[in-house]
């Protein structure tokens, strides 16, 4: 925009009361203003007065008490003046120790690096990909308790080069199953242990990781005190002698024989985080097509995976088809969700809610794959709750199937026909995943 909406406070700072020169700009600025037709309720002096009030920040002391401890101690004192300021994290400012001992590697390659896990759909926060790297060091994450030389240039850039490798290795084989962001996991904290599961055990089959990331995901694993979680499962991680031994004893923590039940499937699906992730991996598992006209398998775009695809959450049955009828957990409940790709955008109409079935061609193939069997553009609203039970026991029957397939594929030796299932399956998924394996280069 051409006129002067927004002023730069670096345009008024730089200005200097005392200078004639600078006087004359600043009134000139407060005309040009006024001139667009800008400030409303104001004549020029008053927009002239505001700007000056503005300028006026550069004329304030700031205060600054220079202290000499250890630092941990400088740590313990900033956390407690800070408290009823904006919130800042143990992490940041351990970010700032490394930006005072290593120049310009957090403003050069730390947050450049954030960018680019970003681009391959991951977009974290600093403090996490942190972590990684204190969890990929010295497997810990409380870094009160690391020692003070981590943290100097030639003890942290090694580190942060096998963490690089890890995110790069462990972003691929997340591809081969269709999880291409952390949009829809349920929580990120996992990603800690799983970098350094792919940093420790580099090159063996990564799906036991995978298992396990979905049994922490189910279970709630970091839902708790994530610092203790976390450094009892990266002490698991290095007292593994293989991915296999590791995952084992990361599992022994969860029930992961219970099976999953069709109540799973009736829960809010706002709610059921984990839910709605094993939702989508059974749609991209069972190649269900998107319901737009182009066709793409779902996160396709043609024969390629599509880096950081986000599912969308539809109602099946609308909320306009269903409000009045039934409550909101009823109408909510994750059996009456499809998933559908982003770029299609289904309208509902008031008068006939179920009439985008035919308008948007959602052949009965298309349904299927969403495990829909029924013609539900013929099915009333008095339908609706047998329809729901139904669904969501057929969803039950391959989630149970899905995640027992995980256990065969993390015990090779009790299930060998599941291994080669999951092999072809893998095998089927590399040609699309290498553009996304090569995100980095």
């Amino acid at each position: 925009m051409k006129e002067p909406r927004y002023i730069p406070v670096s345009k008024l700072l730089v200005l200097d009361d005392q200078k004639d020169k600078d006087q004359a700009a600043l009134q000139s600025l407060a005309k040009e203003i006024k001139l667009q037709g800008l400030g409303d309720g104001m004549d020029a002096m008053e927009v002239f007065t505001r700007l000056g009030r503005v300028r006026k920040i550069r004329d304030k002391d700031l205060v600054t008490i220079t202290i000499d401890h250890e630092l941990e101690d400088v740590v313990e004192i900033f956390s407690r003046l800070n408290r009823r300021g904006t919130r800042v994290t143990e992490a940041d400012i351990y970010l700032g120790v490394v930006a005072a001992r290593a120049p310009g590697w957090v403003r050069t390659t730390f947050l450049p690096y954030l960018g680019t896990l970003g681009d391959a759909g991951f977009r974290v926060n600093p403090n996490l990909l942190f972590r990684t790297v204190t969890a990929v060091g010295v497997k810990k994450v409380r870094f009160k308790e690391i020692a003070d030389d981590f943290w100097n240039q030639t003890s942290i850039l090694p580190h942060w080069q096998r963490t690089t490798r890890s995110w790069e290795n462990m972003v691929a084989k997340f591809c081969e199953y269709g999880i291409l962001s952390n949009d829809p996991m349920p929580t990120e904290a996992a990603l800690v242990t799983m970098i350094a599961l792919a940093d420790k055990f580099p090159g063996e089959n990564f799906d036991p990781a995978v298992y396990w990331f979905l049994q922490a995901s189910r279970f709630q694993r970091y839902s708790g005190s994530s610092a203790t979680s976390l450094e009892e499962d990266l002490r698991d991680v290095q007292e593994g002698d293989s991915l296999v031994g590791a995952v084992k004893r990361l599992v022994r923590r969860f029930p992961v024989t219970t099976p999953l039940e069709a109540d799973d499937f009736l829960r809010d699906y706002g709610d059921a985080r984990f839910g709605r992730f094993l939702l989508y991996l059974l749609v991209y598992r069972n190649r269900a097509v998107d319901w737009d006209e182009k066709g793409n398998r779902i996160s396709f775009e043609g024969v390629d995976l599509l880096a950081d695809f986000r599912p969308q959450w539809h109602h099946i049955f609308p909320k306009k088809f269903l409000e009045g009828n039934y409550n909101g957990d009823r109408i909510d409940a994750l059996a009456n969700i499809a998933v559908i790709g982003p770029t299609i955008n289904i309208r509902i109409s008031a008068k006939d809610p179920m009439d985008y079935i035919q308008r948007y061609r959602v052949a009965p193939d298309k349904l299927a794959q969403q495990f829909i069997e029924e013609d539900i553009a013929q099915l009333t609203v008095e339908n609706y709750e047998t329809w729901l039970h139904t669904r969501a026991e057929r969803l039950a029957r391959p989630a149970t199937a899905f995640w027992q397939r995980w256990g065969g594929m993390f015990s090779r030796e009790q299930n060998p026909s599941a291994q080669s299932a999951v092999a072809r399956f893998r095998n089927n998924a590399l040609t699309a995943c290498e553009k996304v394996r090569h995100w980095s280069r």
